[in-house]
């Protein structure tokens, strides 16, 4: 693969995963949040089965995507691996690669956190303590997923910008059709 092809492949498959951990967090947030879980809660209690593996998919979703935005492993598409390929190439300004390192740094911790849940509870299950243990040593909250997500489109953003001087939108949501779908489906109760 040629370099700027390779670089524009790493792209957009940036991109995509993106829009994949935002709209899995979405559907996440509507079938936890307190603001939306009571509208939609004898929706949820009717078809538990249904809700219970599609909560737990969604959020597994969402952990994997973030993961592996920010996956360290040289074999991989991720952001450290374009920012090399960028940096390799020259195609990257020094201003854009300083806010860049800026953001990535802001981003590690949650990264980590991240990766102590995808890595103990759902890539592998850890033998040194419950997944309840897992999450509590991870010390994640709600928000951070959000935070991670709009600095990973921040992050993508910044380096087209500078590439290519494109950007993305990020304008879609899965928000609207969950809310449409479990409304639709209490109509039915």
């Amino acid at each position: 693969m040629k370099n700027m092809k390779k670089i524009e492949f790493y792209i957009e498959d940036i991109i995509d995963t993106i829009i994949a951990a935002d709209n899995n967090c979405d559907i996440w947030m509507i079938y936890k949040s307190k603001d939306t879980r009571p509208q939609f809660s004898d929706v949820m209690e009717s078809y538990w089965d249904f809700f219970s593996t599609s909560i737990h998919a969604h959020f597994v979703a969402m952990i994997i995507a973030l993961y592996r935005l920010f996956e360290t492993r040289q074999d991989t598409i991720s952001f450290p691996q374009l920012i090399k390929l960028l940096k390799e190439k020259n195609r990257l300004s020094e201003g854009a690669r300083t806010e860049i390192e800026v953001l990535m740094e802001k981003a590690k911790p949650i990264w980590i956190k991240i990766g102590i849940v995808r890595s103990e509870v759902f890539a592998h299950s850890t033998n040194k303590r419950s997944a309840k243990e897992s999450f509590k040593k991870a010390a994640i909250k709600i928000r951070q997923f959000k935070d991670i997500i709009d600095l990973s489109k921040t992050i993508i953003n910044m380096i087209t910008q500078d590439y290519n001087r494109s950007t993305h939108a990020f304008n879609l949501s899965a928000e609207h059709d969950t809310k449409c779908v479990l409304g639709s489906l209490q109509k039915t109760l």
